[in-house]
Formats: C-alpha cells, structure tokens, sequence
C-alpha cells in the first residue's frame, strides 16, 4: 500500500479552496527524476466541481524529517 505523510496546515490550505459537494482527485506521484534533478515523491490534488470543472490545486511535497515517526 502507498502513504505518504504531509504537514496538516499545508493539506488544509489546498482542501480550503474546495467547495462542499465537489469530488476531490488524490494521487501520490512518486519521486523521479527531472532533466537530472531528482524531484520528491508528493501528493496532488484536484477537486472535480458538479459541473463537471476540473480545478487542479497543485501538490504538496512528501514531508521529510530526521526523527523517527511513530505511529499506533
């Protein structure tokens, strides 16, 4: 199973701009390697309004830190 952990605000910022009954698009795209720069793995999203409009809100980067996270 793929995961990724994002920070919460930034999460919460891009969901803020989807409105109540929209569908949300949510896809992990993996890190890889761009013109020989390596690019993170992150998370896009897009929301899907009644009218059928595709509104991409752009990605959030995979979160990355030095100490161990546990989880339950």
């Amino acid at each position: 199973m793929a995961k990724i952990i994002v920070e919460k605000t930034l999460l919460e910022t891009k969901l803020s701009k989807v409105k109540d009954g929209d569908l949300l698009e949510l896809r992990i795209v993996p890190s890889g390697n761009d013109e020989g720069e390596q690019t993170p793995t992150f998370l896009h999203i897009a929301s899907i309004h009644n009218e059928n409009e595709y509104q991409d809100l752009e990605g959030i980067d995979e979160y990355h830190c030095i100490h161990k996270i546990i989880t339950a």
